[in-house]
């Protein structure tokens, strides 16, 4: 039998050490929990070793089979350290680190991970991009209504806001608060704007000059594909017992998400003048399911009969929806 060239001895030292060898502990540096370490960062490997053990080289073998060696360290006072710099290129997932002193092996296991970022993700900012309202004061009474629409803007191309609460305050015109009223719209993703449209009514007749926004947002995540159903065939209704005032906005609700049922959407409306300014708004709701591929009409009926029906030119209108899962 020929003799062994020293590549294949390795080789055959490689093979023994990733398929058998006694455990031994590791550490690592830069915070890094032991076993798991960052492209880019050190990992630090130490080992116990007998008084007659010398010539200890460390070896990580990564989940591709690549291998990284260290050079060769003699032990101090009975131990051995070697500390190794994880290349950027190295393939995530499971890897082995294996220590041979005069032909003792010792080896263990650790996981490649991506860098870690150390800069906090800034939380994106919800703006008001276009807001409007209409008033009208009660036939019966001494109150009025106000019906209210905002086009709330996620400023941020990459991260999603959660839970985002709303104040919205109706404000006279000596600065005095006739009305408030709040809401959390449960997310706006990156880069959308959301119709947000509803009514008010008040105690008084006194007129509404402003409105008065507070944005705060709860939370906030890595932008996301989110399913939602589309909205075709929108039309601005009179209303049946008011003539000259919108009664209420109907369309159709479409569900072109591949294999999902829109189990429920609650709409929200606001509608515009011919300038494509904010005029007002309401809400509608779909609650019967919604196989892919399927319609439904939808009727939003609740807050729109402080609108002038000569000024309403158009609508946006958003949804809040869930879906079962495939």
């Amino acid at each position: 039998m020929p003799p062994l060239r020293a590549s294949s001895l390795l080789a055959l030292v490689l093979s023994a050490l990733f398929v058998t060898g006694a455990p031994a502990a590791t550490r690592t540096t830069s915070g890094i929990a032991p076993g798991l370490v960052h492209r880019g960062k050190t990992t630090t490997i130490v080992v116990r070793t007998a008084p007659t053990e010398r010539g200890c080289t460390a070896i990580l073998r990564y989940q591709d089979g690549t291998i990284q060696r260290s050079a060769t360290k003699n032990p101090r006072k009975g131990r051995v350290s070697f500390v190794l710099r994880i290349p950027l290129k190295a393939p995530v997932g499971p890897g082995r680190w294996t220590v041979i002193c005069a032909g003792t092996l010792r080896s263990g296991s650790f996981i490649v991970v991506g860098v870690a970022s150390t800069q906090p993700v800034e939380a994106p900012k919800v703006v008001v991009s276009k807001q409007g309202f209409s008033q009208r004061n009660d036939k019966m009474g001494t109150g009025s209504q106000v019906s209210y629409g905002l086009l709330l803007q996620n400023t941020s191309d990459t991260e999603d806001a959660q839970n985002v609460y709303l104040i919205v305050n109706f404000v006279a015109s000596d600065g005095e608060l006739i009305g408030s009223k709040t809401r959390t719209i449960p997310l706006i993703s990156a880069g959308q704007t959301f119709a947000v449209g509803d009514y008010m009514p008040l105690r008084t007749q006194v007129p509404t000059a402003s409105l008065e926004i507070t944005i705060r947002v709860g939370a906030h995540r890595p932008k996301q594909d989110v399913p939602a159903p589309q909205i075709a065939n929108v039309k601005i209704v009179q209303s049946s017992y008011d003539p000259g005032w919108v009664g209420e906005v109907d369309g159709e609700v479409v569900n072109a998400v591949p294999n999902r049922t829109l189990a429920s959407a609650q709409l929200s409306v606001v509608v515009l003048n011919a300038a494509g300014n904010p005029i007002g708004g309401g809400t509608g709701s779909v609650f019967s399911p919604v196989p892919s591929g399927a319609r439904l009409v939808f009727l939003a009926q609740s807050g729109f009969t402080a609108i002038p029906l000569d000024q309403a030119a158009s609508v946006v209108v958003s949804s809040q929806s869930s879906f079962l899962a495939p």
